[in-house]
């Protein structure tokens, strides 16, 4: 296939991506379903008179009508700034583990098994609960190949347990989420289990907290609230544009020094690991933020030409319907030296925000959010009293994080991809509505 490609256009490449999942899913306490999911497509990048074309297919038997409308797409793309790569290397020393044989052995049975175990436990618990579960396991190929000869392949796995529950009553509705990702079978069920009944305890009364600016616990599933300003604003085509409120910070002090940040794609078994991005550039640890310091930009073959700088490691597809553009592998925050009970005992009056609603929503770029809380807790004189209701979380990103109390001592894996420990913050805006 890529020698039709060669032959009409100067020069381009081509990416397949083929998908198995295989979905075991509860609802409402009873088993609903288990199907094979599978997805095939193919993605053609190219280069031709010096501007880009794109098209995609979920045949390749589709080729020629692939290149025909790459070329009818080069009349309005981009100017090109990059050329692809004519060899693809790796320096890392241990080739990354991303493919378990073990994932792809479990029986759609065994998955029933673990589904009926969350089940059994939730009604334990509380025979009112309502839970809905998946218990997925996936398989995925991806292959790329360039018309200057380079190419590269690989397998990976992933297994996961997602579990929402649920309590309505009158003029009240909990709910609690949680879930486990990682490309390695033997995922156990405590660590999430734990805090789903760490979370019911708390839940089970309702507390009021008056509108005022107060201290706040942010658990990792909450965090991406206060990063999304900051991945998009490290953002090379962000940047390229001058629209980035980080433009011209490089080595400068832009969060608390207990701060840092990395994007790391060479992790074992982790969502965002590979051994190379998705047009060939080898994955890497790359520091965005170091001890509050901006390290970094990240970048993709087209933006780092753009700059005047070397690709990182950060071309990124979000399906095979579309280009590569500067993405994040995963996402990490190093651990800090405080745990989240000395958090708690450390505040006199403030919330823990778990679950939010609307995130991403609004000017992101500007590190302005406003987000209802979803899931949150009132602690008073050091100890959690309940659950919070009706309460809205608003702030600068940007300034909330020169404001850091303290980072958690225990950092966890989050949808297998972000890897985020408890951040607590000094003062933050929380309204309510009575």
């Amino acid at each position: 296939m890529i020698d039709k490609v060669k032959q009409k256009v100067n020069s381009g490449e081509l990416f397949r991506v083929i998908f198995t999942s295989i979905p075991v899913e509860y609802e409402m306490n009873q088993l609903k379903s288990n199907n094979i999911e599978e997805t095939e497509g193919w993605a053609l990048r190219v280069i031709h008179d010096n501007k880009i074309g794109f098209s995609s297919s979920t045949s390749k038997n589709q080729i020629d009508g692939m290149i025909d409308k790459a070329l009818e797409v080069v009349q309005f793309g981009q100017v090109a700034m990059f050329d692809f790569p004519d060899k693809i290397t790796n320096d890392n020393k241990q080739e990354i583990e991303l493919y378990d044989e073990s994932v792809q052995d479990k029986s759609v049975s065994d998955m029933i098994k673990t589904g009926n175990e969350i089940i059994k436990r939730t009604l334990a618990i509380n025979a009112d609960l309502r839970c809905d579960a998946e218990i997925s396991k996936q398989e995925g190929l991806i292959q790329y190949a360039n018309t200057k000869g380079a190419s590269f392949s690989y397998k990976k796995t992933s297994f996961s347990h997602s579990v929402m529950l649920q309590d309505t009553k009158e003029n009240d509705m909990m709910m609690l989420m949680d879930s486990l990702q990682w490309g390695k079978d033997g995922l156990s069920l405590e660590p999430l289990w734990e805090r789903l009944e760490r979370n019911i305890k708390w839940s089970e009364k309702i507390v009021n907290i008056e509108s005022d600016s107060m201290p706040v616990i942010f658990t990792p599933k909450a965090l991406l609230v206060l990063l999304l300003p900051f991945i998009s604003g490290l953002n090379g085509r962000i940047v390229n544009k001058k629209i980035s409120p980080l433009l011209d910070k490089k080595d400068q002090l832009i969060c608390n020094p207990l701060f840092s940040m990395y994007s790391d794609g060479t992790i074992d078994y982790a969502n965002g690991s590979a051994p190379y991005d998705d047009e060939g550039i080898a994955m890497q640890r790359f520091p965005f933020i170091e001890k509050g310091i901006l390290k970094n930009y990240y970048y993709d073959l087209q933006n780092a030409a753009e700059a005047g700088v070397k690709p990182t490691g950060n071309g990124i597809r979000h399906g095979f319907h579309s280009s590569p553009s500067p993405g994040v592998s995963n996402l990490i925050i190093p651990e800090g030296e405080t745990s989240f009970d000395e958090m708690i005992k450390d505040i006199k009056e403030g919330i823990i925000v778990d679950q939010v609603l609307g995130l991403g929503q609004g000017n992101v770029l500007s590190g302005a959010f406003s987000n209802n809380v979803q899931l949150g807790f009132k602690i008073k004189d050091g100890k959690v009293v309940g659950r919070i209701k009706n309460v809205m979380i608003a702030g600068n990103a940007f300034e909330v994080l020169k404001d850091i109390a303290a980072i958690g001592d225990e950092a966890r894996w989050v949808s297998g991809q972000y890897y985020f420990p408890h951040i607590y913050v000094k003062s933050l805006s929380v309204s309510t509505k009575q």
